[in-house]
């Protein structure tokens, strides 16, 4: 008897076919019968010539392969969210004071999520949804359920697995789709799950799915003179016998030739995020025409009942991650036939609980993507109005019409047969399967910065990497920009940069021998070139600044110069990834380093040639163990001579590159992201002359924190045209408060934001100091500018109370500029 509070993993256990991971070379009748979904009870006796699949299928070897899928046939994409998926936190009533009453801590704001109408928002990592719900290719099932509802993961697992409400299930809905569908043929390339194992929405009464793991095969599929022997040689050993010795030497056979088939289809670097990897593996197979005409993959775990405001945001990022992934991955040839769906075993409670999560609950939305997909809302979203604690919700649609309505819709029918009872159907779809159709655009940047997405992630730290010096033709076209000039690098895949699973990267961008006033803006490839600015160049001196950019389907950046010309040196130093990395925990500035005073080193200018090391860890909020990096704002004062400062982890070599640019008599501040080494330091370099160094640490990555959300650049604050404070010039010594959470798709709930921050037209050499409102304000600098000039420097901004911050401006009058291009959440 199974416990009634069996877990999600527990109850997954029960209800999939298991493989055997065992050595290549062992290669039994259960392993082989696993993997292409057979089971241990499939087929006893094989006659000559046939396989163990044959004979347990009725049917010669020559009807395994079904062929292409037809131009009228639909391709289905199932996602399983096991554990149950919090509904009320994917499709969000965000003018529902019940929901905010009930849900408590863990509710979203409406300025936390991206909306769909006046009254209901998507959770903000659900970007790919977003993107094709504004395409009108997004249909939204409410409140899906079934009667009498069962709370046990195993019961309600197996349920929905099957779509039979009563008795013991034996089959589910894809397998008795997959009976009608094959008939009396049979093959290994209609259906599949991804994985090790087979769930058993995938067990039918005459067929069964393949299994296929998120990886290319091995054995059986290699190339080389040797393993093209050893399976010749197997082949030769299997094909004699009879009865059992006969049929297990036949599974063999067909083994190889699985594995030969699959193996050409799927690539060995896959994205290290499994869900992201299976979901690749299920684009690939589609891609590769082998006939699949059903894939599923599940994940989780979902079941939050502690927890939830971290355990179901990394959830939703997974599953946008991996959508973003597929349809990167998918031929344009077949949007016209794909559609994907989601399903759940249960949803959550509309009551949160005392260990910030929620519990079993009932009826949830689900979400149906795909060009040919009628989108809007479907269904009823159940009414909150006087749920008590232990209240669920109702449900308003079955979750059999919804099977029933997608494959009526677009597998070519029978969804009656399938679950048993008649259905009414939700009229998903505004068109049948057939060649062609249009997706939405990609999110520019793929969500990443710069191109408005909204995708939630985490830093990783690499060693920091050259990618691009126009003076040298390294990574870009030789030469320097010219006006109204873009040149394109590549990232994905460069330096230290996965090729895929990157929401952003972090860049030390630099312009060199500037012939006049300009500015360089960066931006995702295949994206519009944008209003903001990301540095400001100025004639005989190289200007870096730090930019934080999503990537383009491309994997590249683009960097446009406005005026005159200008050579182009970028450094990556990290990205942002949909995988697990470090967390941002901001501060408020405290000085760490300051060469004319002493503090953090000796007191002396420092010399070219000259190695620094500066103690962070335990300073001003930095804990003295457990940091990845730490977030520093760099700051040369008067140097003798042009130069540059490389910063790195203490007792690590010296990267060749630069962190920041400098030039005689001038005061020029950079922000650095720099792992941590030996004894909790930094290292700091200066290549010629002499000069001061100051730094300030303004924030560490760690295992906990907030993640990173990269947003399109936005305007958050322009006293030019009184954008965002009063209109006009900031005096001396005066400063500005400015409200950034609830502005620019910044959440009232971040707990810091990325700011490219601009000092115009200065009257006077002066530096503006960024920090929380309500802090005293600490002696940093955030920016530097010179009489005359503009300079721009990236700030990463710790909020204070409401959202806001303050910006001083220490001598002269000066305009100030702010451009939002993420925030840590």
């Amino acid at each position: 008897m199974l416990d009634p509070d069996i877990s999600t993993r527990g109850a997954l256990a029960h209800l999939h076919i298991d493989d055997v991971r065992d050595e290549p070379l062992a290669l039994d009748r259960r392993r082989f019968l696993q993997m292409v979904g057979m089971g241990l009870g499939a087929g006893l006796v094989a006659g000559p010539g046939t396989s163990l699949l044959d004979a347990a299928l009725g049917h010669d070897a020559s009807a395994w392969a079904a062929g292409p899928v037809a131009d009228n046939q639909g391709i289905l994409v199932v996602f399983g969210m096991y554990g149950g998926n919090d509904g009320l936190n994917t499709v969000v009533p965000v003018t529902d004071g019940n929901y905010y009453d009930q849900h408590g801590a863990l509710a979203l704001g409406e300025n936390d999520v991206l909306p769909l109408d006046g009254q209901t928002g998507l959770h903000p990592a659900l970007t790919e949804v977003k993107r094709f719900w504004d395409a009108g290719q997004a249909a939204i099932v409410e409140g899906i359920g079934y009667p009498d509802p069962d709370l046990s993961h195993f019961s309600s697992m197996a349920i929905w697995m099957s779509a039979i409400r009563n008795g013991v299930p034996t089959s589910g809905w894809l397998g008795r789709w997959l009976d009608g569908y094959l008939g009396s043929t049979g093959s290994l390339y209609a259906g599949a799950a991804i994985g090790h194992s087979l769930p058993l929405h995938f067990v039918g009464n005459q067929h069964r799915g393949t299994s296929i793991p998120a990886g290319r095969p091995s054995f059986g599929a290699g190339d080389s003179e040797r393993n093209q022997r050893i399976y010749q040689t197997m082949r030769a050993m299997c094909a004699d016998g009879a009865g059992w010795q006969r049929a297990v030497g036949q599974a063999h056979i067909d083994q190889l030739d699985l594995a030969a088939r699959l193996q050409p289809v799927i690539p060995e670097d896959l994205p290290e995020d499994r869900l992201s990897a299976e979901a690749e593996v299920m684009a690939r197979l589609i891609n590769a025409n082998l006939g699949f005409r059903v894939l599923s993959v599940g994940w989780g775990d979902f079941d939050s009942h502690a927890g939830q405001p971290a355990q179901h945001p990394a959830r939703m990022l997974e599953f946008n991650s991996a959508l973003r992934r597929f349809f990167e991955v998918l031929d344009d040839r077949w949007a016209g036939q794909v559609t994907i769906m989601s399903f759940s075993e249960f949803g959550r409670t509309s009551w949160g609980n005392d260990g910030l999560g929620s519990d079993h609950g009932t009826a949830a939305p689900h979400i149906v993507l795909g060009s040919r997909v009628k989108g809007g809302f479907y269904g009823q979203r159940p009414s909150l109005v006087g749920l008590r604690r232990w209240d669920r919700m109702a449900h308003h649609v079955d979750f059999r019409d919804y099977y029933g309505s997608v494959i009526d819709g677009w597998l070519g029918g029978g969804g009656s047969d399938v679950v048993g009872r008649p259905i009414d159907d939700l009229g998903l779809f505004r068109a049948a399967p057939a060649p062609g159709g249009t997706l939405p655009p990609p999110a520019p940047g793929g969500g990443g910065a710069g191109g408005g997405g909204s995708a939630v992630g985490d830093f990783v730290s690499i060693a920091p990497a050259r990618l691009c010096d126009t003076r040298e033709g390294h990574g870009a076209r030789p030469g320097p920009l010219g006006p109204k000039d873009t040149i394109s690098v590549q990232v994905a895949g460069v330096g230290g940069v996965p090729k895929s699973g990157v929401l952003a990267v972090a860049l030390n961008v630099t312009s060199v021998n500037a012939t006049s006033n300009t500015n360089f803006r960066v931006f995702p490839d295949g994206t519009d070139v944008p209003d903001a600015s990301s540095l400001n160049p100025r004639p005989g001196r190289a200007v870096p600044n730090m930019v934080m950019v999503g990537l383009g389907k491309s994997g590249k950046v683009n960097v446009y110069n406005h005026a005159g010309a200008a050579d182009c040196v970028i450094d990556v130093v990290g990205y942002v990834g949909s995988t697990a990395g470090a967390k941002y925990s901001g501060l408020t500035p405290f000085r760490i380093l300051d060469s004319r005073v002493g503090t953090g080193v000796r007191r002396g200018r420092v010399r070219g040639g000259q190695t620094i090391e500066v103690p962070v860890a335990g300073l001003g909020g930095v804990p003295t163990d457990g940091v990845d990096l730490v977030v520093l704002n760099v700051t040369s004062v008067g140097p003798s001579t042009r130069g540059y400062v490389t910063a790195w982890a203490t007792g690590a070599s010296r990267p060749e590159i630069s962190n920041l640019n400098y030039s005689p008599g001038m005061n020029i501040p950079n922000l650095v992201m720099c792992r941590v080494g030996d004894g909790g330091r930094v290292s700091l370099f200066a290549n010629s002359g002499d000069l001061d160094l100051v730094a300030d640490v303004v924030g560490f990555f760690s295992a906990k924190g907030a993640r990173h959300v990269a947003v399109g650049p936005t305007r958050v604050l322009d006293v030019r045209e009184g954008l965002g404070a009063r209109r006009g010039r900031v005096g001396a010594m005066e400063e500005i408060e400015l409200v950034v959470g609830g502005r620019g798709r910044v959440p009232t709930n971040a707990r810091a934001a990325i700011l490219n921050v601009t000092a115009a037209g200065a009257t006077a050499n002066s530096f503006v100091t960024v920090y929380p409102e309500g802090a005293e304000r600490p002696e940093a600098s955030s920016v530097n500018v010179a009489r005359g000039q503009t300079a721009a420097n990236l700030v990463v901004a710790k909020f204070g109370s409401g959202g806001r911050i303050r910006l001083y401006n220490h001598a002269g009058a000066v305009d100030l500029i702010a451009d939002v291009t993420g925030y840590f959440v």
